[in-house]
Formats: C-alpha cells, sequence, structure tokens
C-alpha cells in the first residue's frame, strides 16, 4: 500500500474550483441588479430626452398653431370691420375647416352673417338680374344663421330668429325667388321669444310699412325698437326707409317726429336721409298748409323750426342755391308762425317774402299771395 504524504489531499483542487466559481456566479448574482438597474436608468434617460424633444416639439407646433389662428381671427375681425362681410365670412369659413369647434370663430361667423344681413345689397351690371348675384350670398347667410340657430339661446336666439326673417324677406325682395310668409312668421316668432326685441320690432315694422301691413301697427313696432336705445343707425335706417314717400295718412307726421328725434338725440342722419325728409315734408311745392298744421300738432313749433334747419345744414355754395334756400326757410318759417297762433308775425314774413319773390318761382309766390290773402281777411 502506498503511503499519502502528510498534508496532501488528491481531492482538493476540485473543491477550490468549485468554491471559486461559487464565488463567481455569486459576484456575478450581486453584479447583474447593478447592470441591468443601470442600463434601466439609460433607458428611462432615452425615453426622458425623447419625451422632452417630443415636448419640445408639440410646444413648438402648438405656438405656431394658435400664433397662425390668432391671425386668422384677427384678419376676419378687420374684414368685418371693414364692411367687408363675405371676406369675413369666408376667413372664419377657414378657419373652422381645420378647427370645427372653435367657438369664438363659430360666434364671429354667426355676428358676421347678422351684419351682412342688415347691410346686404348686390351691385348688378345694367340689365342684368339681381338674382344670379344675390341668391348664393343669401343662401350662405341663411345656411350660416340656420346653424347658428341650433347654439343659441335667450336674448340672441331672438336676434339670430328675426335676421333669418329678414333674410328671407330679401330673398324676395331683392333675389325674388321667394314668395309666402317666411319672413313675417320669422319676425314674429322672434318676438315670441323676446317681445323688446330691438332688431324683430324694426324689422316688422319695416316689412309691414313695405307689404300694406297696419301702419298703426308698424308705428308701434318701430317705436319700440327706437325706445330701446340699441343699434340705432340700423334702426332709423329702417322707420326712415319705411316712411319716407310712404303714400299713407300720417307718414308725413311721423317722418318729421323721427328726424326730430334723431336731432334731439344727437344722431347724425346720412345726408340722403335729410335731403329726403326735405323734399317730403317741408318741399313748398309738396307740402299743404294743412300738412304744416299736422306736424304742429304733434311737435312744438320750436322744434319743428329747429329740427328743419338740422336737416337743410348742407348750404350748396352757388348763389342761386342759397337764395332759393332762403325762400324756402322764409316760407316754412311763416307757415310755422302762423299755425303757432302768431298771423301778424306770419304776414310780415310773408309781405317780405312776397316782394322778394318778383323773380322768384310762380309755384310759391301764387302760394304766399293765397297766405297773405287768407291772413289779411282776419
Amino acid at each position: 500500500m502506498a503511503e499519502i504524504p502528510l498534508g496532501r489531499n488528491p481531492e482538493r483542487p476540485s473543491i477550490y474550483m468549485s468554491e471559486e466559481i461559487q464565488k463567481a456566479e455569486q459576484g456575478a448574482k450581486k453584479a447583474w441588479p447593478a447592470i441591468m438597474g443601470w442600463v434601466g436608468g439609460i433607458t428611462a434617460l432615452i425615453g426622458l430626452f425623447a419625451s422632452l424633444a417630443g415636448g419640445m416639439t408639440w410646444l413648438i407646433n402648438h405656438h405656431k398653431h394658435k400664433a397662425e389662428l390668432e391671425a386668422n381671427m384677427a384678419l376676419a375681425q378687420a374684414q368685418a370691420t371693414q364692411a367687408e362681410y363675405e371676406a369675413a365670412v369666408q376667413s372664419y369659413a377657414d378657419i373652422l375647416k381645420a378647427n370645427p369647434l372653435y367657438q369664438p370663430a363659430l360666434d364671429q361667423q354667426l355676428n358676421t352673417a347678422m351684419l351682412w344681413t342688415e347691410n346686404f345689397h348686390v351691385l348688378v351690371p345694367e340689365g342684368q338680374d339681381a338674382t344670379g348675384v344675390a341668391a348664393p350670398a343669401l343662401d350662405r347667410i341663411l345656411s350660416i344663421l340656420d346653424s347658428g340657430m341650433t347654439r343659441v339661446k335667450g336674448p340672441q336666439a331672438a336676434d339670430v330668429r328675426a335676421h333669418i326673417g329678414w333674410a328671407h324677406w330679401l330673398n324676395q325682395h331683392i333675389a325674388q325667388r321667394e314668395f309666402g310668409p317666411a319672413a313675417e312668421q320669422n319676425f314674429r316668432a322672434a318676438l315670441a321669444l323676446d317681445p323688446s326685441n330691438v332688431y324683430a320690432n324694426a324689422m316688422l315694422g319695416n316689412w309691414m310699412l313695405q307689404n300694406g301691413g297696419s301702419f298703426a301697427e308698424a308705428i308701434q313696432h318701430l317705436d319700440q325698437a327706437v325706445s330701446t336705445g340699441k343699434a340705432r343707425p340700423f334702426v332709423r335706417s329702417l322707420q326712415l326707409g319705411g316712411l319716407i314717400d310712404l303714400d299713407e295718412k300720417g307718414a308725413h307726421v311721423e317722418t318729421v317726429k323721427a328726424a326730430n328725434d334723431a336731432r334731439k338725440s344727437g344722431e347724425s342722419l346720412e345726408e340722403r336721409y335729410k335731403a329726403d325728409i326735405l323734399a317730403f315734408c317741408f318741399d313748398p311745392a309738396r307740402t299743404s298748409h294743412d300738412e304744416y298744421a299736422e306736424y304742429l300738432s304733434a311737435i312744438p313749433e320750436d322744434e319743428v323750426w329747429k329740427t328743419y334747419i338740422w336737416l337743410d345744414d348742407n348750404r350748396g355754395t352757388a348763389q342761386s342755391h342759397a337764395a332759393d334756400q332762403d325762400f324756402d326757410h322764409d316760407f316754412i318759417e311763416a307757415n310755422l308762425l302762423e299755425l303757432s297762433g302768431k298771423p301778424q308775425e306770419s304776414l310780415e314774413k310773408y309781405r317780405l317774402l312776397q316782394s322778394e319773390l318778383k323773380n322768384g318761382p310762380d309755384t310759391m309766390k301764387n302760394t304766399v299771395d293765397a297766405a297773405i290773402s287768407r291772413l289779411s281777411r282776419r
């Protein structure tokens, strides 16, 4: 039997190797979480940087979109302010293509469509039918108003409903392609929503004057519209536009009352309205002595005179025109003096005018002669 030297064991090397492997495995196990943690951290950082980059891109795009939106809104608002209503409506439509639910654009497009309705007119070459020009524009207006009616409530609903009625009236009156009660029905539906609505009252009153409705009821609606103090230039245009040249008893008096109220309220009337009122209510060749008496039954004498001078403030530069204007002033003043119970002052004014009219218009001379004869017999 062989002797094994002391301190030597043939199985020891394998034991040592096993222990080394175990230590290595344990070290690897301990290192693996750290490695994975490091990898996870790198991945998280990459994700963070990607998110930040994506966020920056979103912010840049959002800022760009917001700037473009604000610029387009400003353009549309400027167009509406400059009375370029059709262009403004289209600009809002372009905004809504990209942002269908953008409320400010929806609201402003609706408001612009109502302004377009109030100021609607078309330029048609001589001999051409207005229908082809007016019809597409009115179709677009009605589409916007009808859509708006589904979104609005309260007093604004009455505003929109009244404008729908006016668009139907324009469709009949200008485009001449609609015949029926749609206009009046919408005006009265608006009044059912809001009896004091300025647009419904003004539009219905004007519509009645143009279509042979009750004169008394029309005046009530127009007076109600004026009393609101809202949309005054538009209301006056409907009031005076319906009254001037209307062949109806009381139309002259209501026209003078409207002009007097406009003067006292500090309003400014377009020169065309002033000229039309003068021709309709104060033309010496057309206005009778009895009509002047009607004016004074509704308005104090001094207010009639002030209103007449206010209407006739645009004196011509030509000497002949100024002289005719002086004759008219003297004639009307003499009439008002007579009607206000001052016959002697009136007679003196008529006689002075008679001497000045030796070479003046025959119509006025004959009227002045008749007035002098009438007053001299008293």
